[in-house]
């Protein structure tokens, strides 16, 4: 809002006065010394050094509106300043989305293309090819695989901020989609097991660990999932899948995943 009454003030002081650039320049350089007078202690060491960038040119100042440059380079100033700090604040978020997006994008890539398919009660889902959808659906409907300790189902559109333990609302997707399998097989019983890569205090994963399954167990149960059915553990950094010396293999150990322990 500021900028164009500046501008506007500037044309209107060269038009009046038949000003050339150089002109111009050389007003708001004598104009320099009275406008330092409002600067806080300190920010006038800043400007100290304008009289050295151009050689000097005798000023046309018009005596009148002396005054009013000290105000229009205080509002410019303060227009710099605005800036100045919300460009410097600005891209971090930024950056953590991009990256979040992204990341994001590349996991669906690589789930196949999405199919419709029905549930034996009749619900329809449209779930990814390679997603836990189409692995549970296939392993609850074969009735020579049984229930064990180590068939795992890792859940692949679930997303949680960094550190804590609440699911984004993005996550609801694929929870509803486990629920109404669920639905569909009444007598499956499923445990959650949460699980981080190794940064950090062991303990402190453990419980963050623990805190995500727990979320992701009362969301099904929120979607109405008996809570009988259900139970959680959090592992910590138990039981790696990726390599912890790299991000990507971080990435693969920070996860939720489902086990049948009932079918």
């Amino acid at each position: 809002m500021a900028a164009p009454l500046v501008l506007g003030v500037l044309g209107q002081h060269v038009r009046q006065n038949n000003l050339s650039a150089a002109d111009l320049g050389s007003t708001l350089k004598a104009e320099a010394p009275s406008f330092q007078r409002f600067l806080p202690a300190g920010l006038g060491s800043l400007f100290g050094g304008a009289s050295n960038l151009t050689a000097a040119v005798p000023a046309k100042v018009a005596t009148g509106n002396r005054w009013l440059w000290p105000v229009v380079l205080l509002v410019a100033l303060l227009l710099c300043l605005f800036w100045f700090f919300n460009r410097t604040k600005a891209p971090v978020s930024d950056a953590v989305q991009t990256a979040s997006t992204a990341a994001a994008n590349a996991g669906t890539s690589a789930l196949g293309d999405f199919f419709k398919t029905k549930l034996p009660d009749g619900v329809e889902l449209n779930i990814p090819r390679f997603g836990i959808e189409s692995k549970l659906i296939s392993f609850l409907g074969d009735s020579s695989k049984p229930a064990d300790t180590t068939t795992w189902f890792n859940f692949d559109r679930l997303l949680f901020d960094t550190g804590k333990a609440e699911l984004q609302p993005s996550s609801q997707e694929q929870l509803g989609n486990i629920a109404a399998i669920l639905k569909a097989y009444p007598n499956a019983h499923v445990k959650i097991g949460g699980y981080t890569d190794n940064t950090g205090d062991a303990a402190a994963n453990v419980a963050l660990s623990s805190a995500r399954a727990k979320n992701v167990m009362d969301a099904l149960v929120g979607a109405g999932i008996d809570s009988s059915r259900l139970e959680y553990k959090g592992y910590g950094d138990q039981y790696p899948v990726g390599d912890n010396a790299t991000e990507e293999g971080r990435a693969q150990n920070r996860r939720i995943s489902l086990l049948v322990t009932q079918k």
